[in-house]
């Protein structure tokens, strides 16, 4: 099944000020010239960072669109992996679990779908459950019942909104904030695509940074 990922709303703040930004780079505070080139490095920096982490760092509204439902089989036989928790059927569950990607979840906004006469219907909220503490965040039917099977199947006739961030402004890790800036002050100063210099990374650069944030347990990591 394709998974389409797609940013609706992005965040309304920087993790990184723009004066600090600004001191990174060795510009006085005074001079505001190149304040607009310099918040646009920080951004795209930002971006970087996040796509590279697999994460979404501040409050910020995504959709993913899915052909169908997820479904699940029990062919009678259980995983050997799943096998201590075979008093729960595990294997059929997870089948039906949808994995968001951009953690950390905050809140599923909306559930839509076609049905059968084309229609787009919204999913009830009560008859869902969404697990926003696990990475990736899962939701579930809730127990009882099942995803809707009166659907067509239609590439991206399912959505899911959802919103996501990992931190706050107040609680945001140091360690991403100086990648940030790294990266702010690399492009602030080498402004081309090429460069005749032979460039090399610094140790504990920005990658080194970024490595202890990287999400790595998503079965979709390179379409996210």
């Amino acid at each position: 099944m394709f998974l389409n990922v797609n940013l609706i709303q992005g965040p309304t703040v920087e993790p990184v000020s723009l004066d600090l930004l600004k001191r990174q780079c060795n510009v006085d505070a005074s001079m505001t010239d190149d304040d607009q080139l310099i918040a646009a490095y920080g951004i795209a920096a930002r971006e970087y960072a996040e796509k590279y982490t697999r994460r979404a760092f501040l409050s910020q509204q995504w959709k993913i669109t899915l052909d169908h439902f997820p479904a699940a089989m029990y062919s009678g036989t259980i995983n050997p992996a799943l096998r201590r928790d075979w008093c729960y059927y595990s294997g059929i569950w997870q089948g039906m679990t949808i994995a968001l990607p951009k953690p950390k979840c905050i809140s599923v906004d909306s559930i839509t779908y076609l049905d059968l006469t084309g229609t787009q219907q919204t999913l009830d909220p009560s008859t869902y459950r969404v697990d926003v503490n696990s990475t990736p965040a899962r939701i579930v039917p809730a127990p009882g019942l099942y995803w809707p099977l009166n659907t067509l199947y239609v590439p991206g006739s399912v959505a899911v909104t959802f919103t996501a961030g990992s931190y706050t402004v107040d609680v945001f890790p140091a360690a991403i904030c100086q990648a940030i800036m790294l990266l702010t002050s690399h492009w602030y100063q080498n402004r081309e695509s090429a460069s005749v210099i032979n460039l090399m990374e610094i140790p504990f650069g920005v990658k080194a940074l970024l490595d202890m944030y990287k999400v790595t347990v998503l079965d979709y990591e390179s379409m996210v």
